[in-house]
């Protein structure tokens, strides 16, 4: 998986917004799961298994590219 890494402290929302813009630069970008450790925020929000839930979902369905921006993680799809 291709990886962006952002040394940035942001809120969620502005996050979102740079890593969508990185990610639609790439090509066409589907968000599948993000995750925010400071609120808890994540997507999908299952607890399972002691794994990484949202990146085993993101990666299963065809995640390939991570940005990181601070602490908060987001997978897309670029197709």
């Amino acid at each position: 998986m291709e990886e962006l890494i952002i040394e940035k402290e942001v809120e969620f929302e502005e996050a979102e917004k740079i890593a969508r813009k990185m990610a639609n630069e790439k090509g066409s970008a589907i968000l599948l799961a993000y995750h925010d450790p400071k609120t808890g925020l994540k997507y999908p929000n299952v607890d399972c298994c002691g794994e990484k839930t949202w990146e085993l979902y993101a990666k299963t369905r065809g995640g390939n590219f991570r940005v990181k921006i601070g602490v908060i993680e987001f997978i897309f799809r670029i197709d």
